[in-house]
């Protein structure tokens, strides 16, 4: 994690960001070199496939298969592109429900305090690497942008957000418990269900 934020479990920095080493005949860069390219773990699959001439199938089984999320290296490791990604490119991450979003050299971030603010933050992993600024304020237009792509990664991999956390006690005022109904808890305080008068039928004597 060193010298970046936070640790594995958190999406800062620290928690996401590691290096690899790749070798083989597809490495066409010079021996040693180092490269910086937006990279993800989803990506190996769309790397391997090319490597042996594989094509993703569309369905299996008759079930429709979800699209590849990642992007093929071979472009990367044969020393043409920097990195797989366009700077109009993305991807995004969510687990426990702190969940992040890099595009280019921009990224958010929103963790459960203390962590984070449980909000949104915007940080320049370029100038920031330790993600020490937060830019929300000073790049509203930009926020605003990144949380576009935020709600169609959600909408699209059907992502679920909780809405409570482990460390919700560091609050004076905890989140609304659900569901929040009258004399609820215990059940016997609700009101028993009567059917519509429509649906309700005289028995055969």
């Amino acid at each position: 994690m060193t010298p970046f934020s936070q640790y594995k479990g958190w999406v800062a920095e620290g928690g996401i960001h590691n290096a690899l080493i790749v070798k083989g005949p597809v490495v066409k860069r010079a021996q040693g070199s180092i490269n910086d390219g937006v990279m993800h773990v989803a990506d190996v699959m769309p790397t391997l496939l090319e490597i042996a001439g594989a094509k993703y199938p569309d369905s299996y089984q008759g079930h429709k298969l979800p699209s590849l999320a990642g992007k093929s290296w071979l472009p990367t490791l044969a020393g043409q592109t920097a990195s797989p990604r366009t700077a109009q490119d993305y991807i995004a991450w969510e687990i426990f429900g702190n969940r992040a979003l890099r595009q280019g050299d921009w990224k958010i971030r929103w963790q459960f305090k203390p962590f984070g603010k449980g909000e949104w933050e915007l940080f320049n992993i370029a100038k920031d690497p330790a993600e020490r600024i937060d830019l929300t304020s000073q790049e509203p237009a930009k926020l605003g942008e990144m949380l576009k792509l935020w709600d169609h990664y959600v909408a699209v991999n059907n992502v679920i957000i909780p809405s409570r956390s482990p460390f919700e006690t560091l609050d004076d005022v905890l989140p609304m418990r659900t569901p929040v109904e009258a004399g609820y808890p215990p059940l016997f305080y609700k009101k028993q269900f009567v059917p519509p008068a429509d649906m309700v039928t005289t028995p055969d004597k």
